[in-house]
């Protein structure tokens, strides 16, 4: 068996910043939103720092998007 790929939190947040691009939220009102600032939107999306399992759920609830859609 092949071991288990192994998903980058930059992976992720390419994936978020797509679909928040998609959706034309910009980062302050997603930050917002989700309780944190610009900046730390900004490092969620280039992967400096890991989203949590219930921020990014909050992040597909505000896009209107399934949390699966935000993971490759």
């Amino acid at each position: 068996m092949p071991p288990a790929r192994t998903i980058s939190d930059a992976e992720i947040g390419a994936l978020v910043r797509e679909m928040r691009r998609k959706k034309e939220v910009g980062q302050p009102e997603l930050g917002e939103a989700i309780g944190v600032s610009e900046q730390m939107v900004q490092k969620y999306e280039t992967g400096t720092s890991p989203l949590t399992v219930v921020r990014l759920c909050a992040i597909a609830a505000l896009l209107k998007c399934k949390v699966t859609d935000l993971i490759p």
